[in-house]
């Protein structure tokens, strides 16, 4: 057991000690959610681990929405939606410099379907997404990054239950967004520097 808390003692700091020498390592983030009637705003937190990358956390529980997994909404569905993303990030100029980046990320998301009928869905995926960007810092510390990439959702867990008298639009719409799916993406994150 002591070897273990060792190890991953000497893990911490190893990711650490670049943040430790620098002035400025966290980064608060917003992705705002302004595709789905801004709902679900995701605020997070990332840090710089090396000259030119960062890693971070950022995520949503329980937020109510109409939001879909990918597409068009369906007024008569609402969505319970709950997300924990973890992204990478990497500047060839530095962690938090303006220019250009690419980001990788992984996270969970959930979502609680219910329609006005009675029909119920629910999904959890494990999220895999890769964007490519530009990133602006301002001596501030508010930051702009605007990336464009895609995503991967992998269904581990999801069940249905449809209403008798439920209509054939929303039958569809609650299958498509129960199913592994594959989806390009844009977005914006705002963020904070200090």
């Amino acid at each position: 057991m002591k070897t273990i808390k060792r190890w991953i003692l000497c893990c911490l700091l190893w990711v650490c000690s670049d943040p430790c020498l620098s002035a400025e390592w966290i980064n608060v983030i917003l992705l705002p959610d302004s595709f789905n009637a801004f709902d679900c705003h995701q605020p997070g937190v990332e840090f710089k681990v090396a000259e030119k990358s960062s890693v971070g956390i950022l995520g949503r529980f329980d937020c109510d929405t109409d939001r879909s997994t990918y597409g068009s909404t369906n007024e008569s569905v609402s969505n319970t939606f709950s997300r924990v993303l973890i992204p990478w990030r990497y500047s060839r100029k530095g962690a938090f410099q303006d220019g250009t980046l690419i980001q990788a990320l992984v996270g969970v998301e959930k979502s609680k379907f219910r329609s006005a009928l009675g029909s119920k869905a629910d999904v959890t995926f494990v999220d895999f997404g890769l964007h490519y960007g530009y990133q602006w810092f301002w001596s501030s510390g508010f930051n702009v990054s605007a990336m464009a990439g895609v995503a991967y959702l992998v269904e581990t867990n999801s069940s249905q239950e449809i209403a008798q008298n439920e209509t054939s639009d929303v039958i569809d719409y609650l299958e498509k967004n129960t199913e592994t799916n594959i989806h390009g993406g844009i977005g914006v994150i705002l963020g904070w520097v200090f």
